[in-house]
């Protein structure tokens, strides 16, 4: 018999995991669709849909859903995608000031980056072991998911999932450097 979406998050509740599996594969890839409509960046689409689900899973035993689960994925996936434009705009808006206040790129800027990438580089330490493993083999060295989910014995869900923590963590702890980082990428 098939389960309700509502009896699947209840169950969920309970910490059954079957049914988180059975709701994100329900949803996942039309979530991701939405927020690519919305956002216009497909990988940031899939970040920001990961993230809503590794939220629900952390604190699927104090939400309460009053209409349907499926209407609280689409509000959720929508919020998160407002929230992330809001940023972006004010990372844009932080950027265009930086940009006026700068007239050219001068050797002193080469010491600047190297600081801030050192910084970058001990953030990407910081992390738990396989997430920075997994961040590390797809950002560093090209990897594919599916070619690492397949070398580590794990799925491409996982995968996925521990990238996106480890851009979650790395865009929480880097926050204070994001124009910098801007105003030195763009210059280059």
């Amino acid at each position: 018999m098939k389960q309700s979406d509502q009896q699947l998050f209840n169950l969920l509740k309970g910490d059954d995991v079957k049914a988180f599996e059975a709701i994100f594969n329900k949803y996942y890839v039309a979530l991701c669709g939405y927020a690519n409509r919305l956002l216009e960046d497909m990988d940031r689409a899939r970040d920001i849909t990961q993230d809503v689900f590794v939220s629900i899973y952390e604190n699927r035993s104090t939400i309460i859903i009053k209409s349907s689960v499926k209407a609280y994925l689409y509000r959720s996936v929508h919020n998160a995608c407002l929230n992330e434009l809001k940023k972006t705009k004010a990372y844009s808006e932080k950027y265009l000031l930086l940009a006026s206040q700068v007239s050219h790129i001068d050797d002193q800027d080469t010491a600047i980056y190297s600081e801030l990438e050192s910084q970058v580089l001990a953030e990407i330490q910081k992390l738990p072991e396989q997430c920075r493993n997994i961040f590390e083999m797809n950002r560093f060295q090209g990897r594919k998911n599916r070619d690492i989910a397949v070398e580590l014995g794990i799925s491409v869900r996982t995968v996925e999932t521990q990238i996106s923590k480890a851009l979650k963590i790395l865009r929480k702890n880097l926050n204070h450097l994001m124009p910098a980082i801007l105003l030195l990428s763009t210059a280059a």
